[in-house]
């Protein structure tokens, strides 16, 4: 076989190897010793990522022999037809020395994809506030199984997260602020401060419930801060029955740094 590039060689192996149920990699490549500035590749080897091996990072005693990686020598091998100016296979090796499935193959970080339709049915959904387990089992009726899609669920919900959710962060101050001015209107008692930079833009605020107020009364004696390193802190107490009480909570931006006192 021969490809007019070698990027098409690459794109070529690597659509067998999802269709057989393994991954590949580029194991070595050579270039042209005349033009070492041009970097011209002259061969390449692709090859599974099962083979090899590796040794084990964890030193027990009890444990001396080498975690095996199989290794796999299933390999295609191709280089540069100087002549007739393509690339050619110069070698192939197809037997794998481990189980390959390509139905598991969407488990392979590397072959998973959202389509555009599975973009536009979540996107749909989580407007509609449809659950993302119930979207995915909604994409996998449609055809006929989850084995037949290209992703999984957590894609599903990595997507939401990364794409829907924090696409507008002006959207979320707004439906923070929405919320404390009718909790406000409800009970004046609701205490909220929200601090901005110098452009302008939210950096952190602080709430304080009516009820956490009254509770702060009888125990303010022993009310301490925790942050745990995360983006949302409280303020909380102890009562006289040495239950914890929920007084004050506080949001932070990536931003905010330093330890709080």
């Amino acid at each position: 076989m021969n490809f007019d590039s070698l990027h098409l060689a690459q794109d070529f192996y690597a659509n067998y190897a999802k269709k057989v149920g393994f991954v590949t990699k580029v194991r070595n490549t050579n270039f042209d010793m005349m033009r070492k500035e041009a970097k011209i590749p002259v061969n390449q080897s692709l090859h599974c990522t099962r083979e090899g091996y590796r040794e084990s990072r964890v030193k027990v005693a009890t444990r001396a022999n080498r975690i095996i990686a199989t290794r796999c020598r299933a390999r295609m091998y191709v280089m540069l037809d100087r002549e007739k100016e393509c690339w050619v296979v110069s070698r192939l090796e197809l037997r794998h020395f481990h189980p390959c499935s390509a139905k598991k193959a969407v488990h392979y970080h590397e072959y998973r994809e959202l389509t555009m339709h599975a973009k536009c049915v979540i996107t749909d959904n989580d407007e509609a506030g449809i659950r993302p387990n119930k979207t995915y089992l909604a994409l996998a009726n449609d055809v006929d199984g989850s084995s037949n899609l290209s992703f999984l669920e957590k894609d599903v919900r990595n997507y939401i997260t990364s794409n829907l959710r924090y696409s507008d962060d002006n959207e979320d101050f707004q439906g923070m602020m929405t919320y404390f001015v009718r909790i406000k209107e409800i009970n004046p008692n609701f205490f909220y401060a929200i601090d901005v930079d110098d452009a302008n833009k939210f950096r952190s605020a602080l709430w304080v419930y009516a009820r956490c107020r009254a509770l702060y009364e009888y125990y303010r004696d022993v009310v301490s801060f925790h942050r745990h390193g995360l983006s949302f802190a409280s303020f909380v107490g102890v009562n006289h029955h040495g239950i914890t009480l929920f007084i004050t909570p506080v949001q932070l931006t990536s931003k905010c740094t330093g330890s709080s006192k």
